[in-house]
C-alpha cells in the first residue's frame, strides 16, 4: 500500500441512481456516507482513518462508469492518494460485472483494498473475490430484469397508441389538466406550429433539396418548438436544420402513428442501430399530414437516398481540424466542374464525356443546415487554405525550430502537420492557427535526429504501409518545394500551444471564395523559381468561350441575341464575354501560362479589355508598373 503501516486512508464512495429526495436535509447519500465512517471508527485499531475529501454521485446510475465523483475517486487511487475504498453496498459502486472487473483491476495495480460494509467481506481475501463477484452478479441480473420489466410496459403503452417519451415534437402539445376533452398522455394540434410543419412538407415537395426548405423555413422567421423545463430552463426557439427538417419530414407521428424502435429479443447485446425493428401503431392523436403527401415525401427521399455517393479520393489536410470564429465546423468536400469556378452563367466547351477535374473546398455545417445566407464564411476553396496553413507552418519550424518540412515527401510532411496542428479557425478578417508545442518539439526532435531521409521509420509502419500501398511498389515520391508567406503573422505561446495569427481579407472571384492580404495581395510566393507553371482554369475557360463565340458570329453573320439564345445565356453575358478578346496577346498568354496574380478573376480581365490600349490593360492587371505607364504617357 501506499501509505504507512501504521495509517490506512479509506475513502467513502456513495452513489444514488435518481435525484429524488437529494435536497432533503438528510439523503440517501448522508445516510451510506455515516455508515461507512461509523465502520471505519469501529476499524481505528487498525490505523483506518476516513478521508476529508467526498466522491458522492447523486442521480447517477450504477451501469455505467462515466460519473464524476467516480472519476475523481479513480484520479486520487491513481495518484497514490487511497488504501482503501469503502461502501455501504456493492452494487453502490457497479451494477455492471465487466466494469466491476476493470474497477478491481485498477484497485490491484495500486495497492488498494475494497470493503462493503453491509456485505462483511474484504478483496484482499480470495474469499472475498469469490464472494463479491457472487453478488455483483445478482446485481447484474437484477438490473437486467428491471429494464425488461421497463420496455415491455413500454411496448404495451405503444400498442395502445399512447405517447409516453420526452417532449411532444413541433406541431404537438400536452393537455392540461382539467382541459376540455382532457385524455391523460394524448398530444392535442398546436395550429401555429402545425403550419410550418406542412410549410416544410409543402416546400419539400416543391423543391426536393432539405436545404432549400431549412433556407425557406428560416427565412420566414419561422422557428424551432419552445418549451420550459420542471427546473424553469427555456429550449427551442431556434432556426431550422437539415438535419431537424429530415427528422419532420420522416417522423410518422404527423400521419397520426405511433413510432416504437426495438431492439429484437434474440439479438445479441450491442446490436447495431441499423438492425433494430420499428413498429408503427395507430396513435390516440390527430394527424397534421395527410397519408397521400407522407408517402409522396417518403418516395422523393428514397429516390434521392439511393441516389449513388461519389467515390472521394483526395485528402484534406485541415479535416476534423477546421472551424469558423462562431464555432461552425467547416467539412471537406468536393465538385466535377469544368472549370477552377462556376463560371457564372458560362457554357461549357467541354465534352460531356470528359471527366471534369475534382475541386476540393471546405464548407461550413452551418451553410450546410441552414442556408448559406446564414454563414459569412460558407465555404473555401482547399487547395488555398491548405497551402496557406503549410505555408505558415513551415515558415514557423523554419524560423523557429531550424526544421525545414520541405525535404519531405508530401504524405510525410502533412502526416507531421496533421500531428501538430490542434485546430484551424477563420474568420472574414483573420485565420488563426494552434500548433501543440509537444508535437512541435517531438517533430523538431525526429527530423533533427533521424533527418529527412530516414523519417518514414518515425511515423510507424502503419504509415509507411500506406504510403506504399498508394503509391506503388517501385514508386518514390520526391519533396515538394512548399510556397512561403510574404506576410508576417503574429504568434503567441500560452500553456502549451503556439497560436499564429494571419490578417486576411476574402474576396469573391468568379463564384469562388479566395483569401487575400487585407490590402488585396496574394498570400503566396510561389515555392521555386522553376516551380511548374499552371493556369488559371476559369480564366482559360472564358477565354476560350469569348473566341469561340467571336469566330461563330464572324462565320454565321448571326447578332448577339441569337448567339445567346442558341447558347442558352443571357446577351449581357455574350457582350461580357466578348470583351476579352480586346485583351493584348501578352495579356493572353499570361492567362494560359499562369502569368498573372491568382487575384486576377474574369471580372478584371473583363474590366481591362474595356481599354483599347493595351499596356493600359497590361498596367491594370499588374504585368508592368504603374509608374512605368505614366512616364510612357508623359
Amino acid at each position: 500500500m501506499s501509505g504507512s503501516q501504521s495509517t490506512l486512508r479509506c475513502a467513502i464512495y456513495t452513489r444514488k441512481s435518481s435525484e429524488e429526495g437529494l435536497d432533503q436535509a438528510f439523503n440517501s447519500l448522508d445516510a451510506q456516507r455515516e455508515a461507512c465512517v461509523d465502520y471505519i471508527k469501529s476499524q481505528k485499531h487498525q490505523g483506518w482513518t476516513p478521508l476529508a475529501d467526498t466522491f458522492d454521485d447523486g442521480g447517477f446510475s450504477g451501469g455505467s462508469t462515466n460519473r464524476p465523483g467516480l472519476q475523481r475517486l479513480l484520479t486520487a487511487i491513481v495518484a497514490g492518494r487511497i488504501d482503501t475504498v469503502v461502501v455501504y453496498k456493492v452494487d453502490r459502486l457497479s451494477r455492471s460485472l465487466a466494469d466491476f472487473a476493470r474497477l478491481m483491476q485498477t484497485f490491484d495495480e495500486h495497492g488498494v483494498s475494497f470493503v462493503s460494509v453491509t456485505q462483511q467481506f474484504n478483496t484482499t481475501t480470495s474469499m472475498g473475490r469469490l464472494t463479491l463477484n457472487m453478488l455483483l452478479s445478482f446485481a447484474q441480473f437484477e438490473r437486467e430484469v428491471a429494464g425488461e420489466r421497463i420496455r415491455d410496459k413500454l411496448a404495451a403503452t405503444f400498442k395502445r397508441g399512447v405517447f409516453v417519451t420526452g417532449q411532444p415534437p413541433l406541431g404537438y402539445r400536452r393537455p392540461k389538466e382539467g382541459e376540455a376533452g382532457f385524455v391523460e398522455r394524448t398530444l392535442l394540434i398546436v395550429p401555429e406550429e402545425a403550419a410550418t410543419v406542412r410549410a416544410i412538407y409543402d416546400t419539400y415537395v416543391a423543391t426536393k433539396s432539405l436545404l432549400a426548405v431549412a433556407t425557406h423555413v428560416n427565412g420566414a422567421g419561422r422557428r424551432t418548438k419552445q418549451w420550459t423545463s420542471s427546473r424553469g430552463r427555456s429550449f427551442g426557439g431556434n432556426s431550422f436544420s437539415t438535419g431537424l427538417i429530415h427528422r419532420i419530414l420522416t417522423n410518422p407521428i404527423y400521419i397520426g402513428m405511433i413510432a416504437h424502435t426495438r431492439t429484437p429479443p434474440s439479438a445479441s447485446p450491442g446490436v447495431h442501430r441499423s438492425q433494430r425493428v420499428t413498429e408503427l401503431h395507430q396513435g390516440l392523436h390527430q394527424p397534421i399530414i395527410s397519408r397521400e403527401l407522407w408517402d409522396k415525401v417518403q418516395a422523393m427521399m428514397t429516390i434521392v437516398n439511393r441516389r449513388e455517393p461519389g467515390q472521394w479520393t483526395h485528402t484534406h489536410l485541415l479535416k476534423g481540424k477546421f472551424r469558423t470564429v462562431d464555432g461552425s465546423t467547416m467539412s471537406p468536400g468536393s465538385t466535377q466542374r469544368a472549370g477552377d469556378g462556376d463560371g457564372k452563367g458560362l457554357t461549357s466547351s467541354v465534352s460531356p464525356s470528359v471527366r471534369a477535374p475534382a475541386v476540393r473546398y471546405y464548407v461550413s455545417q452551418r451553410a450546410i443546415k441552414q442556408g448559406y445566407a446564414a454563414c459569412p464564411i460558407k465555404s473555401l476553396n482547399a487547395a488555398i487554405v491548405d497551402d496557406l496553413v503549410r505555408a505558415l507552418v513551415a515558415d514557423h519550424l523554419r524560423a523557429t525550430q531550424s526544421v525545414e518540412l520541405g525535404t519531405l515527401t508530401p504524405s510525410i510532411r502533412d502526416h507531421w502537420l496533421r500531428e501538430m496542428i490542434r485546430q484551424v479557425t477563420v474568420g472574414l478578417d483573420r485565420i488563426i492557427i494552434e500548433l501543440s508545442n509537444e508535437q512541435v518539439a517531438s517533430c523538431a526532435k525526429t527530423l533533427g535526429t533521424n533527418g529527412a531521409t530516414n523519417v518514414v521509420e518515425a511515423v510507424g509502419n502503419s504509415r509507411r504501409q500506406s504510403l506504399a500501398s498508394t503509391e506503388g511498389d517501385d514508386a518514390k515520391p520526391t519533396p515538394q518545394p512548399l510556397p512561403t508567406c510574404p506576410f508576417k503573422p503574429s504568434v503567441t505561446n500560452d500553456d502549451g500551444i503556439t497560436t499564429i495569427t494571419l490578417a486576411i481579407h476574402m474576396k469573391r472571384m468568379d463564384g469562388r471564395r479566395v483569401l487575400v492580404s487585407p490590402e488585396g495581395h496574394d498570400l503566396l510566393l510561389t515555392a521555386a523559381s522553376d516551380a511548374k507553371a499552371c493556369a488559371h482554369p476559369h480564366l482559360v475557360h472564358a477565354l476560350g468561350q469569348a473566341f469561340l463565340w467571336r469566330a461563330e458570329l464572324l462565320r454565321t453573320g448571326d447578332s448577339m441575341d441569337v448567339l445567346a439564345a442558341r447558347r442558352r445565356v443571357s446577351a449581357s453575358q455574350v457582350k461580357k464575354l466578348l470583351g476579352l478578346t480586346n485583351l493584348s496577346p501578352r495579356i493572353i498568354r499570361a492567362a494560359l501560362t499562369a502569368g498573372l496574380p491568382p487575384r486576377v478573376s474574369v471580372n478584371d480581365l473583363v474590366e481591362a479589355g474595356q481599354h483599347l490600349e493595351w499596356p493600359r490593360q497590361e498596367a491594370r492587371l499588374g504585368l508592368v508598373s504603374q509608374q512605368r505607364e505614366d512616364r510612357r504617357r508623359a
